[in-house]
């Protein structure tokens, strides 16, 4: 009779849940004193490819960058991780990554059309540029972080055959690079700071913005969505939602939001 795998919190107190990104693991304990050690061990015993183990102590910058702590393990950051079909190059400490929104990225798919033109505006390593491209035949990723674009380059060349050409551009997205009206969706991931970039988003989108926001269930009462789903929990009273907001809509006025 096989042996069933044991799950780590029954081998380590205060620790129910991590993510698994390609063969590293990040996690937050609960606890404050965990035994490292011990937690280590009882990963790597769940998931033998594992090669670092890393705690995450808080996301912070207008890059979102992780502040993390290698407890145990090799001391690499670098990795290649599969989500839904497609292989990501990241590095943990350069962007920001969340397997939890593999859901989510796989829901860009069924929303995008190929004929429209798509702008992922900050799209970091690439999670919603990629998914939309292999619907979409015209797709541009941009972000202010360099280091991301780099590793999204490397990953459409592991992706050659199953999406489309994504175009790559750095920028502030106070001041997009595009003309107005550019773009049939605008996806902004950016939940911590999107308000302070509605207008200029606005500004080139033809139809439909598309904005993830961290926030309490009233404090999107003030944003004009059409559409609100949410996506995650955050905490007890915090929530990333999405919202869907008509920029072809000549009455809308986002000047207060930003």
């Amino acid at each position: 009779m096989k042996s069933k795998t044991p799950k780590l919190r029954e081998l380590v107190d205060g620790v129910s849940s991590y993510y698994i990104i390609g063969n590293i693991v990040i996690l937050s304990p609960k606890k404050r004193d965990i035994d490292k050690e011990k937690l280590v061990k009882a990963i790597m015993q769940i998931n033998p490819r594992v090669k670092a183990v890393y705690i995450k102590r808080k996301v912070s910058g207008e890059l979102r960058i992780s502040e993390l702590e290698l407890i145990g393990g090799e001391d690499i950051s670098k990795t290649i991780f599969k989500e839904n079909g497609l292989s990501f190059v990241v590095d943990i400490k350069k962007v920001y990554v969340n397997p939890s929104l593999g859901g989510e990225h796989n829901k860009v798919e069924e929303e995008v059309k190929e004929s429209e033109k798509i702008l992922d505006a900050f799209c970091g390593y690439g999670g919603i540029a990629m998914h939309a491209s292999t619907v979409s035949k015209y797709v541009i990723a941009g972000d202010l972080n360099i280091e991301g674009l780099e590793m999204l380059r490397e990953s459409l060349s592991l992706n050659r055959k199953k999406i489309h050409l994504i175009d790559i551009v750095q920028y502030d997205a106070h001041n997009l690079p595009f003309r107005e009206k550019s773009f049939d969706k605008v996806y902004a991931d950016n939940p911590t700071m999107v308000l302070e970039f509605l207008n200029e988003l606005c500004r080139v989108t033809r139809e439909e913005l598309i904005i993830y926001i961290l926030s309490t269930k009233g404090g999107i009462s003030k944003i004009p969505a059409y559409k609100w789903l949410r996506v995650n929990d955050y905490s007890k009273d915090l929530f990333i939602f999405k919202g869907y907001i008509r920029c072809n809509n000549k009455n809308l006025s986002l000047t207060s939001l930003s």
